[in-house]
């Protein structure tokens, strides 16, 4: 009997802020749809991960190199700093990466322009504040 194929890993990159927010479970919600059968990596699900407390961006990118492809999100209109980082690192790896757009997952073949830390620590601050 042949063995199962095992399934295909999307990580999902998205703004902190958004962990455990409605928006988030709107857009795993959207991700299931467009890529059913696949594992679902959240990066929220690793907050307290020694490791990712150490090396944040490193962290992602080790669980990056094990995803078969990666989907992202803007936080009002914006790509934050870490999501644009990971972005460029899935794409450099030839990864396929997958923007959440107006409730579709659209095809990205370059990276992304996104806003720097400073910006986009106090883009948190305006979304929590809406």
């Amino acid at each position: 009997m042949p063995k199962p194929r095992p399934k295909k890993t999307l990580y999902y990159a998205h703004a902190m802020c958004l962990y455990g927010h409605y928006h988030e479970d709107a857009e795993l919600e959207l991700i299931r749809a467009g890529f059913p059968g696949h594992r679902i990596v959240n990066p929220a699900g690793y907050d307290d991960h020694p490791a990712k407390r150490r090396d944040t961006l490193g962290f992602c990118f080790r669980l990056i190199d094990k995803a078969d492809v990666v989907v992202f999100s803007r936080l009002l209109g914006k790509v934050t700093a870490g999501v644009g980082a990971e972005v460029r690192y899935a794409l450099e790896a030839g990864k396929p990466v997958f923007e959440i757009r107006d409730g579709r997952l659209v095809a990205v073949k370059r990276p992304v322009r996104f806003i720097g830390r400073d910006a986009t620590v106090a883009l948190y601050r305006e979304f929590r504040a809406l």
